[in-house]
């Protein structure tokens, strides 16, 4: 892995045929309806809550992620620190890092708060 404010992810990845768009629906279609609720709940105070409110699935998060910044091709930490969180961890795979990676820079690239706001 590369230092922080590079990619944190495999650069091998930039020669696979799935596209970012396409990993983001392979992550989608192995989320179920409350792991899409813990995500929404998760990103309170980072994305708008009226367009929480309208997501539906996963997808649709990744959406308001995206157009918050907060989830990038280059930069796709923050979807990996949410599925750590809500114990997907093995969907961490599709944005070519580890549990172990995660864990890691955690103590310096964490993004969800521990308290939620009510």
């Amino acid at each position: 892995m590369k230092s922080q404010g590079q990619h944190w992810y495999s650069s091998s990845d930039k020669n696979c045929k799935v596209s970012f768009r396409e990993k983001l629906l392979i992550i989608d279609s192995n989320l179920g309806v409350q792991d899409v609720e813990n995500l929404k709940f998760l990103c309170i105070g980072l994305v708008p809550n009226k367009k929480l409110e309208k997501s539906s699935s996963a997808s649709d998060v990744f959406e308001h992620l995206l157009a918050e910044d907060l989830l990038s091709e280059e930069d796709p930490f923050f979807l990996a620190e949410l599925l750590y969180i809500i114990r997907q961890k093995k969907l961490l795979q599709h944005l070519n890092c580890t549990k172990e990676e995660v864990e890691r820079l955690l103590p310096t690239r964490q993004r969800v708060s521990l308290f939620r706001p009510p």
